[in-house]
């Protein structure tokens, strides 16, 4: 019984993994409907091409033709579109930055926001470089001297980062970290001994997390930065993943709530 109910969903994939025509299709014909000119165009497919896989798609439900023979998805078509488009992007997120991902400990982000990592494609990823060895952080810096908006994780931190952190409090730029407890401690350390402690205590909020993140997070109003460590357990500066697309600032801001969630107000009174 299991195995007649599962042979419709198993052509259905075969249809669509074997043939890059027939994915480009679905794909193309998510953007609405489309001519038979348009896909040949979009596809690069020739017309005999083009029908024979419209058909074999037109079996399996997933398109259709309206009273102006333009092509379109099925209700069906439509839902296997949108998850052949996150399917597409997740492996081309995994296949352009393959070294990142492999080189690094992945463990601090969230099932969920791995299920939805696909929406990174169009980052970039900043790498140090024989003559300029701190590339991806004084390029880090820079973005965050234009910040309006600073929310991050921070499982890390050097002094030059308060610096930083102390010129846009000074602005009035409103902070949000989490941090870890060694953290907080040496950014209190660190405030005892700048000019700049009481408009940091003013403009910077600090949550204090438990667990080690074993991942950096900067969301701000038009950047979003993701930083991770090695399996040794030592923080990569070399490498740091950005984006100033919309969706990638709507999955950083994501695993910051996620952590945000775990960790406690600290009250700078106490």
């Amino acid at each position: 019984m299991n195995e007649v109910e599962l042979e419709p969903q198993a052509d259905v994939a075969r249809l669509l993994i074997c043939s890059d025509l027939r994915k480009n299709i679905i794909l193309s014909l998510n953007h609405g409907a489309t001519t038979l000119a348009e896909l040949r165009e979009a596809t690069g497919a020739s017309s005999t091409a083009a029908i024979h896989a419209l058909r074999e798609l037109e079996k399996q439900s997933l398109t259709l033709q309206d009273g102006g023979r333009n092509y379109l998805l099925s209700s069906s078509g439509k839902i296997v579109a949108l998850h052949l488009e996150s399917f597409v992007q997740t492996v081309d997120v995994i296949t352009q930055f393959g070294q990142f991902w492999l080189g690094h400990d992945l463990s601090g982000i969230p099932d969920d926001s791995l299920k939805s990592i696909g929406v990174l494609h169009e980052s970039q990823l900043l790498s140090s470089t024989p003559t300029d060895v701190f590339k991806a952080f004084s390029t880090f810096v820079k973005l965050l001297e234009k910040a309006k908006v600073i929310r991050g994780v921070f499982p890390i931190f050097t002094p030059d980062l308060l610096h930083t952190f102390g010129d846009l409090a000074a602005k009035g730029i409103q902070i949000e970290l989490v941090v870890t407890k060694e953290v907080r401690d040496t950014i209190l350390e660190l405030m005892d001994h700048s000019d700049l402690k009481n408009v940091l205590k003013k403009n910077l909020k600090l949550y204090v997390v438990e667990k080690n993140p074993k991942t950096t997070v900067t969301v701000t109003d038009y950047f979003f930065m993701l930083g991770l460590f090695r399996f040794d357990g030592s923080y990569d500066y070399s490498d740091e993943l950005l984006s100033y697309n919309q969706q990638g600032m709507e999955w950083g801001r994501g695993l910051f709530n996620h952590y945000l969630k775990e960790s406690k107000v600290f009250d700078f009174r106490d």
